[in-house]
């Protein structure tokens, strides 16, 4: 995914063709729905009270696995001063990290940026670093309990986890090369949450 956006006022468009903000090279999304074998009419748990307690269950939720996304670096000063607001800074060479060698606290090499000087634009461009990826359980159970003597009648049971595992998610690090948290990772999103709920149709 390519973007262009504001460029050198002297026309070098190659400042600005890259990587998109939103880009991830690679994203799986599984969508699951599974009726639990217990129960009246099912393989096991087939009679007596048990069976009104294992059967009717269903499963069903997302699992999502996705590369972290392009990031653009920046500098916290305006050196181009050419009426675009392009603060960017100077790049001598890749500046990733091997992720055998990456934390938190290093997610990228800042010394390979440095400030311009002043009214000059920095030759950095777009998606040199990429972000942390997502690893994602979104898990939902449910069952249906029929009320005797009622045959329109019927109680919901749900309850639903986002990040079923507590996975770490963590937010993409700091792109302004010459901040004190340059490089870093310092924050983090999605953390588990659960709810449940009962529904009665009538």
């Amino acid at each position: 995914m390519g973007q262009l956006g504001y460029r050198d006022p002297l026309g070098n468009r190659d400042l600005d063709r890259g990587i998109g903000p939103d880009n991830a090279p690679n994203r799986l999304t599984v969508a699951y729905n599974y009726r639990l074998p217990f129960g009246k009419g099912n393989r096991w748990v087939t009679h007596g009270p048990l069976q009104y307690v294992a059967g009717g269950w269903e499963l069903n939720g997302f699992t999502t696995f996705q590369s972290g996304l392009a990031q653009m670096p920046g500098i916290s000063t305006n050196t181009c001063q050419c009426g675009n607001n392009l603060a960017r800074p100077n790049v001598t060479s890749d500046p990733r990290i091997d992720p055998s060698s990456r934390d938190l606290n290093h997610w990228y090499d800042i010394s390979k940026f440095s400030v311009p000087a002043q009214f000059t634009i920095g030759n950095a461009g777009r998606g040199l670093v990429y972000g942390p990826h997502t690893h994602n359980w979104d898990l939902n159970a449910a069952k249906t309990f029929p009320i005797p003597g009622r045959e329109a009648m019927k109680l919901e049971f749900r309850a639903e986890f986002y990040n079923l595992f507590n996975t770490p998610q963590f937010s993409d690090p700091n792109m302004t090369v010459n901040a004190g948290t340059a490089g870093r990772i310092t924050g983090s999103k999605n953390e588990r949450q659960g709810q449940m709920a009962l529904k009665l149709y009538f």
